[in-house]
Parts: structure tokens; sequence; C-alpha cells
């Protein structure tokens, strides 16, 4: 790459020394800070020389006359492919995760929910889970229960605990060999397969062969594929869109609420971390690299979860763009390899 060539090893040291320094700080970073607290072996007069140069090329900006420096976007964005290091979380923290975790939570929307707030809380930032993408989940029943004369609620259960409903309303009066015999016949269909694997055809033929009037496995008929339609769709959950108050770049209260109000609109949320699943790797948006101007002092970093490349969901971090991005890194790696584990748990020979 070009900046390759245009950072030499002296300038990379600087260049990370002040980005450390800022991310710690929040305040810009001068020359004299840099010859004292980093072992450089250069003196001040030298290393403000390379932060011209680093200014010049645009990893590094000026807030304001005689200010020190601050990395701009294209300073995080070389930072975090060629300077960046994965730091360890604390003994402490991975206690407090996996204690968190070992709870033996049984239905995959919990699980992902406590990953959230995990997340969230080692972290200092927003964060943002998807749950997996279910296509392959497994059918495990299907059950119609009477509520009333005019009402049945059809009732769909997947692998990992996932269960959804539909109340069902109609005109005509169900015997109860009817009901048996619409559910035998739904299970003897459905159960075993994948949620991919469930077709219209199928439910074609249902209707076609077993001998219920029409009128009643119509609607019945569209609630259970309601069911699996909301079995396969993902849910996105976030977690501690406050903690944005708790960063100086946000003291500007409208600038705060402009935010605040952007991380609850659910579409764009989701669009951030579905685009995670297709690169199956980390992936870094920074600051002016998001699409919503909105979010231009923001950075968003993803990566996916799933057990063997099935059923993969999104994890995610969103935080201003002085990130402490090692740390967001190692503890979401660390989290999606205890998510991985629970959903090879939850789902056994499913997953």
């Amino acid at each position: 790459m070009v900046w390759e060539k245009e950072l030499n090893e002296r300038k990379r040291a600087i260049l990370k020394s002040i980005i450390d320094d800022y991310v710690q700080s929040a305040q810009p970073v001068g020359s004299r800070t840099i010859a004292r607290k980093h072992e450089l072996g250069l003196g001040s007069a030298t290393i403000r020389n390379e932060m011209a140069d680093l200014e010049e090329l645009g990893y590094i900006t000026q807030p304001h006359t005689s200010a020190g420096r601050i990395p701009s976007d294209k300073g995080y964005r070389f930072y975090v492919e060629n300077l960046m290091q994965i730091h360890s979380l604390a003994q402490e923290e991975i206690a407090k995760i996996k204690k968190a975790m070992d709870d033996r939570i049984e239905e995959l929307d919990q699980l992902v929910k406590r990953a959230s707030v995990i997340i969230s809380n080692i972290t200092g930032y927003t964060s943002v889970v998807m749950t997996p993408l279910l296509t392959r989940a497994i059918i495990k029943s299907v059950q119609l229960l009477v509520v009333d004369d005019k009402r049945i609620l059809v009732v769909v259960v997947a692998g990992g605990g996932v269960v959804q409903n539909k109340l069902v309303k109609h005109d005509s009066v169900i015997n109860e060999v009817s009901l048996s015999r619409l559910t035998q016949a739904l299970n003897v269909i459905m159960v075993g397969k994948t949620i991919d694997q469930i077709t219209m055809p199928m439910m074609i033929e249902l209707q076609r062969e077993i001998q219920v009037p029409a009128e009643v496995i119509s609607p019945v008929v569209e609630a259970v594929e309601d069911c699996v339609r909301k079995i396969e769709s993902t849910d996105v959950y976030l977690e501690g869109i406050t903690n944005i108050l708790n960063h100086p770049e946000f003291s500007d209260l409208l600038k705060a609420r402009e935010i605040l109000e952007l991380l609850k609109e659910e579409d764009v949320i989701s669009t951030l971390v579905r685009s995670a699943v297709h690169k199956q790797k980390f992936d870094f948006k920074i600051g002016s690299e998001n699409q919503i101007n909105q979010m231009k002092d923001l950075s968003v970093i993803t990566t996916v979860y799933g057990s063997e490349g099935k059923n993969l969901g999104a994890i995610g971090v969103i935080g201003p763009t002085r990130m402490a991005y090692g740390k967001v890194v190692s503890a979401i790696q660390y989290i999606s390899e205890l998510l991985n584990r629970e959903i090879t748990r939850i789902f056994g020979d499913d997953s």
C-alpha cells in the first residue's frame, strides 16, 4: 500500500505513540509528551519535524493553533491494520466474563442478550449483537393448542430453544379428531427438517391429502409458515447506548442526542451488523468510512460468530473513533469463542 512506503519506522512509532496517548487522555498530544513518556530515543525537535510530516500526509491533525496533534481517520486506519496490538484481557475481566456466561442459558435469544450486556460492560462502549441466521435450525415440534371455540394457538419449536407462536382465529368448529390429525400431519412433514427445507409444495400437499376442511387447514398452515419465517429472521440487540455520553467527544448535548437517536433506529443498526456476516472476519469502519453522516465521529467494529461456519451471527462494538481498538478486538474475540461454545452446546448435533 502507498502508506507503507510513506511511513518509515520512526514515523510509525511516533504515530502509534500519539494514538495510544490520545485514546487514554482524550487530549491533543505534543512532542514533549512523546519524548518524555515513550522511549523512542528521539528529541522533541526531531519528533516535532516528524509530526509535521505526519500531519502533511494526513495521518494526524492539529485541532487548533499551538495545540498538540490528534489522529485522523487515516491515522486510525493505518493503526488498526499495521500497529494495533491485541492486548490480553485482564484475569479479572476473563473471570467476570466466564462467570456471566457460565449460567448455562438454554435459549439462544437469552444467550445473545447476555453476550451483548457483557461486551458493553467490558469495553465501556455500545455493543451490538445479531442472533444467528437459523436457516439450518431443525424443527423439533409443531403443536396446535385449543384456546377456545374460535381460536387455536400454533406453536413451532426449533433447535436452540427457539419458539414462535401465532394465534389463529377460525369460524368453523374444529373437533378433536381433526385437530389431532392436522397436528400429526404437520409433525410428520416438518419435524427433523431444517428451516430451509420447509417448502410451500409440502404445505400444499398437506392440504390436498389430509381429510380436514380447507377452511380449517389454510389459516393454520399460514400461521405455521409465519412462525417459520420468524424463526428464520434475525434479531439485533443493542446494549449500553448511553455509554456514548461518557466520552468527552460527545459532551455537546445536541451532538450526543443526534447519535443516541440514530442508534435507536433498528434498520440502521441491522444494516451495520448484517454486512459482517458476509465478510466473516473483523471489519472496521472508522469515522468518515461510515456512510451515514451522523456516524462520522464513530467507529464500528464487527465480526461473526457461529458454530463452524453454521448458524452465523454478528457481534460488534460502536464507539468514538478514539477507541481502545486492541482491547475491543480482544474482548469481542474472547466472547465470540464463548458464544460458539455455548451455541454448540445448545444446538448439540443440530449445529
